[in-house]
């Protein structure tokens, strides 16, 4: 995915949840770090920013995800700055590994993450087995589902709202628009 593909992503989650349409991101630079920011900075009283860190360390940036506060993250800087996807590391122990994903997918995820936790209409519920997925195969449709990633984003345009599945704890979370698409939502998908 390339920076653009990613900010066209972006709007398409905040337009489903959200009403209002988006002030022009001045900070696209293909910066990938920026290019977040205005879809953070648009979220109405947001409890906690979305980096919780973003240091510069010599020829690259590190970086905490506010929803992932015990995970340190870097990339070099030339890679942030630049159109086409990369993978960044994370830190192990004392020492740095690839993260292996790309850093799109690791973001995309994460902010749908961090959106869950200022939305005023949302839910969560443990995902016992593969039957759910019939139901929401049939009112969302599969928005990004990168293959070796956990995480995975179902959208319902219909529904005005976003489904966050996370498979390794085994939790779906929803987000809606509002406490009507909630309601519908959620009696959808305890039934």
């Amino acid at each position: 995915m390339t920076n653009k593909e990613f900010e066209t992503k972006l709007t398409t989650i905040y337009r489903t949840l959200f009403d209002d349409e988006l002030a022009e991101n001045s900070e696209m630079d293909n910066n990938w770090l920026n290019s977040i920011k205005p879809f953070v900075d648009a979220i109405p009283d947001k409890d906690f920013p979305f980096f919780l860190l973003v240091e510069e360390v010599e020829d690259t940036v590190e970086f905490i995800i506010n929803v992932r506060k015990g995970d340190l993250f870097r990339a070099k800087i030339d890679e942030i700055g630049h159109v086409e996807d990369f993978v960044p590391q994370i830190k192990v122990k004392d020492t740095w590994e690839s993260y292996e994903v790309d850093f799109s997918t690791f973001l995309l995820t994460e902010f749908v993450d961090w959106l869950w936790e200022h939305a005023p209409n949302k839910f969560d519920m443990q995902i016992w087995g593969y039957g759910l997925y019939v139901p929401i195969k049939e009112h969302w449709h599969q928005f990004f589902n990168p293959f070796s990633y956990p995480n995975k984003i179902w959208i319902g345009k219909e529904m005005r709202s976003v489904i966050l599945l996370q498979n390794e704890n085994g939790l779906l979370k929803c987000l809606a628009s509002d406490k009507t698409a909630l309601d519908a939502s959620q009696k959808i998908l305890e039934n």
